[in-house]
């Protein structure tokens, strides 16, 4: 009976080890499955002729509706020409043998046609582009145009409006403004402009200046930053844009630096604390005070030698 006892124990403690060793790395064998089922999708799809005899997998990230993210390699050849995709206000460049594609529910998807099918969103771009150095953000594209237009001639001009404005974009910040030139044909005095915003200041000519849309409405700058639409991080942008924003190098706000103010020799001249020079005749300074401490021992030793000499004479 012990040992019908002993061999159940024993059992037991194996099953319990197995197990537990199971649970260890519960994430190993999904991912393992996921590359499986991927290269078989990418064989059902992907390749629509010949098939390739070696296909690896690579999986680089996803998102939350189900869509992963993957690069792959095959014994194909590929050129090495660039193509470039718009996606939204971000532009993706790569090769054909470094393409990043997507897998949703059975299916292999380019970017562009995971984009433009609602795959993945305008923010799943935005995260793509944190860690792939191959999607870079630019302005929008130049359908915006026409809503700058129509902001303008609904809210920038009281009175004359112009018959036709020429939109021409600068570039846009990471607050999805974006910023323009304009030409409208009406005359407009050349008036400059030299505004304090935080720790930069604005500089333009109101003959070149630069505006800005978002959100439906157009602002100048100094406007936008006075209304809290944009702050000192997005002036911060601007300054590389090279259209008048620039950062001060110094506030009424900030101490002003210390002035060293020079002594001239007439003024010393007069005075009772004696000069560093060496022909001074004044008294003796306190970086000499040493030697003197060592001459008065010297002499009182001197005196004592001599006067024990005499002494003993006189004995």
């Amino acid at each position: 009976m012990k040992k019908l006892l002993s061999i159940v124990i024993a059992v037991i403690m194996c099953c319990a080890v197995t197990v537990t060793a199971f649970a260890a790395t519960p994430d190993e064998a999904p991912a393992k499955d996921m590359q499986a089922i991927i290269k078989q999708a990418m064989l059902d799809n992907y390749y629509p002729d010949v098939k390739p005899t070696e296909l690896e997998i690579r999986i680089v990230g996803g998102n939350g509706n189900g869509s992963v993210y993957f690069e792959h390699t095959d014994d194909f050849n590929y050129t090495s020409a660039t193509y470039e995709t718009q996606l939204g206000n971000y532009t993706y460049s790569y090769t054909a043998a470094d393409e990043l594609l997507v897998y949703n529910n059975g299916k292999i998807y380019t970017m562009k046609n995971a984009y433009e099918s609602g795959i993945i969103s305008d923010e799943d771009v935005a995260d793509i582009a944190e860690w792939n150095d191959s999607f870079y953000q630019e302005a929008p594209a130049y359908d915006i145009k026409a809503a700058i237009e129509k902001a303008m001639l609904e809210s920038y001009y009281f009175e004359v409006k112009p018959s036709h404005i020429e939109i021409y974009i600068v570039g846009s910040t990471s607050d999805d403004c974006v910023y323009f030139k304009y030409d409208d044909g009406l005359p407009r005095p050349a008036t400059f402009i030299n505004t304090d915003l935080g720790e930069y200041v604005y500089k333009s000519d109101t003959a070149e200046e630069t505006l800005l849309y978002k959100d439906g409405k157009v602002y100048d700058i100094p406007g936008a930053y006075f209304s809290g639409v944009i702050n000192d991080d997005i002036l911060a942008e601007l300054v590389d844009f090279n259209i008048g924003v620039m950062r001060r190098y110094y506030s009424g706000e900030f101490p002003a630096p210390p002035v060293t103010k020079s002594v001239s020799t007439k003024d010393t001249a007069t005075k009772d604390t004696p000069s560093n020079s060496q022909n001074n005749n004044g008294a003796v300074k306190t970086g000499q005070d040493s030697v003197a401490v060592i001459l008065i021992i010297a002499m009182l030793a001197g005196c004592g030698v001599i006067l024990a000499k005499r002494r003993s004479y006189f004995e």
